[in-house]
């Protein structure tokens, strides 16, 4: 994670010729579910402090899988005593 500065695009598929069947293949590659994430270490500092409190892969899937797919799983992360913090200053 970079703490905010890299924000990735939301996308979704759209199937411009029907008559053509798609098909489409994913591959998921993940950490263990006990793994910690978080912020990278570069990313964070006494300035900008971390957005996010640390969660785990575990945390993160039960949180995806518990919202519509239109929501932002990882804004239940967020810490709100940063986030507030850092509105103040700007």
């Amino acid at each position: 994670m970079t703490n905010g500065k890299f924000v990735s695009a939301r996308h979704r598929v759209i199937v411009a010729n029907s008559v053509k069947p798609r098909m489409s293949m994913i591959y998921f590659g993940a950490p263990p579910l006990n793994a910690w994430i978080s912020p990278l270490p570069k990313m964070v500092s006494p300035q900008k402090p971390s957005l996010y409190k640390p969660f785990t892969w575990s945390e993160f899937k039960k949180a995806a899988y518990s919202l519509p797919l239109e929501d932002c799983c990882l804004n239940r992360f967020k810490d709100s005593l940063q986030l507030s913090l850092r509105t103040q200053k700007l």
